[in-house]
């Protein structure tokens, strides 16, 4: 009886915990570029046999905390110069509007902000190859390479004239063991970002969508609220039953 109450409560807890990861991969289906959360696998039931009286004791170890899918989203063009998708394996480097240390993003949906940095829609700032946030001077026209390299058609220059400004930092974090940090920003697990190599392939004009399928992330929260449901009723079995047993032992008046 012991067992079976501590499996439903085990149970319990991880589908309030998949129920979060879930909700939280809907609430952000539309972000750019948005890497969907992964539940936590049980790899282990451990057994709470220190003390004797707790013997039948068990809960289930998890890990995979603050794993994501690195699954591309779809690429949508836009027509705007400033909006950028990588194809492939890859990331941009960005420095968070959070502040702390840089991170790594697939969210392209930059624009000039008042300072003349590229920051996307949550205001995080795109770095360049050197690690500092990239400023653009005023330009007619803008071109971004797909290794990075953005060039202009300076105001006041001559027509067709190019001049370099410099290079986006990216990284394809390639054997890297990357995990999505409290911010929601995603590092190495030790806090770091992988080394820039400027080997990710970009796309000006396109926008990568979240990895998130909604009707996916519809249905399985539905199939968690029904094992949560499925446990709840076994803990009031095991007390019915703990019940009846406990009156057969009773003394008769």
């Amino acid at each position: 009886m012991d067992r079976l109450i501590f499996t439903a409560l085990n149970t319990i807890q991880s589908a309030q915990e998949n129920s979060i990861v879930r909700s939280n991969n809907l609430a952000n289906a539309t972000v750019p570029g948005f890497r969907k959360d992964l539940e936590p696998k049980v790899v282990k039931t451990s057994f709470l046999d220190a003390v004797e009286e707790f013997e039948t004791r068990a809960f289930a170890l998890r890990e995979g905390k603050n794993r994501f899918s690195r699954e591309e989203g779809r690429i949508d063009y836009t027509e705007q110069p400033t909006d950028l998708a990588i194809r492939g394996e890859g990331f941009f480097v960005i420095q968070p509007k959070s502040g702390g240390e840089p991170a790594l993003s697939r969210r392209g949906d930059f624009r000039i902000d008042a300072t003349g940095v590229l920051s996307d829609g949550a205001g995080n700032q795109l770095l360049n190859a050197q690690g500092q946030p990239f400023a653009i001077p005023p330009f007619r026209e803008l071109y971004i390479g797909d290794t990075g390299l953005v060039s202009i058609e300076p105001v006041g220059g001559e027509p067709g004239e190019l001049v370099e400004v410099g290079q986006i930092a990216t990284s394809l974090a390639s054997g890297s063991d990357l995990k999505k940090f409290p911010d929601g920003h995603i590092r190495a697990r030790d806090g770091s970002i992988p080394p820039t190599d400027q080997e990710s392939r970009l796309v000006q004009g396109y926008l990568e969508s979240s990895n998130v399928n909604t009707v996916e992330e519809l249905v399985e929260n539905l199939r968690q609220q029904r094992a949560y449901e499925l446990n709840v009723k076994m803990i009031s079995m095991a007390r019915e039953l703990d019940e009846s047993g406990a009156s057969l032992m009773r003394m008769p008046n």
